[in-house]
């Protein structure tokens, strides 16, 4: 397929999904950004990975939509992806794209494929967890906490995570036909990325209190009055948790795959 050609469909992709709110307007210049960079470092195999990522990221993000409503109410951000969201998702997928047009070594499309793996094995896990019929448990206290809960893990959550990465790894071993190695290194690094974005949401992710119903948030305004801050570094949330941990899952990938 020629360069031109797959331009335009990351240039459709920003458009159509700011079109259908799934993307705010800085959302689909920064999709628009990453997908053109991942393109010409990679081809088109680096846009369906992508492609595999963001679209059954938004499927699942519309299953049990009735269920999850709660979560809403917890989460820091919901709706449409705004640019600071792709950038945590996408930011070291960048990076490695451009990393690769420097060096033209393989190293950094592994380094791409983990960052992508943990994103989605993040992203499978939220939007799959909260489907549980039980209450997660907090990492942080091991009680029952309410779903949506950075930091809560399920039996179905993890199950999820696992799920999420094994699929990425398994569309880059088809896509760029990778060893058992290399795929073992992305599957698990995918896994470790989503372990430590709970480790992350349950210890040091700013936190706040609602001073109408009381409940803890992530947002910083709940039942249209301010809420107040509780614990967690007020500088770290949700989208840094994000970047931290697959970016962190991945340079662990990276080194190991230099060692190995």
């Amino acid at each position: 397929m020629p360069l031109s050609m797959l331009f335009f469909i990351c240039f459709a992709l920003g458009y159509l999904g700011y079109r259908f709110h799934m993307l705010t307007k800085s959302g689909a210049l920064l999709t628009v950004l990453v997908g053109g960079v991942v393109v010409y470092a990679f081809g088109y195999q680096g846009l369906l990975v992508l492609l595999l990522f963001f679209g059954s990221s938004s499927l699942l993000s519309k299953f049990g939509k009735a269920r999850k409503q709660t979560v809403d109410q917890i989460v820091e951000k919901d709706g449409a992806r705004d640019g600071w969201q792709v950038l945590a998702n996408g930011g070291t997928a960048l990076i490695a794209s451009v990393a690769v047009l420097l060096t033209n070594e393989f190293d950094y499309l592994l380094l791409f494929l983990i960052v992508i793996a943990a994103s989605n094995a993040d992203t499978w896990a939220s939007e799959i967890g909260p489907l549980s019929r039980k209450e997660p448990i907090s990492i942080r206290t091991l009680r029952p906490v309410r779903r949506g809960t950075s930091g809560g893990i399920s039996v179905l959550g993890t199950s999820a995570t696992i799920a999420g990465a094994l699929f990425i790894a398994t569309a880059g071993d088809v896509l760029f036909d990778l060893t058992i190695k290399e795929w073992f290194l992305v599957a698990a690094g995918g896994v470790l990325g989503s372990i430590l974005d709970t480790l992350l949401g349950g210890t040091v992710q700013r936190k706040y209190r609602c001073q109408v119903c009381g409940k803890e948030t992530e947002k910083r305004v709940h039942h249209q009055e301010t809420t107040e801050f509780v614990r967690g570094f007020k500088w770290l949330g949700n989208d840094a948790v994000n970047y931290l941990s697959s970016t962190t899952a991945g340079l662990v990938g990276f080194i190991l795959y230099r060692l190995w």
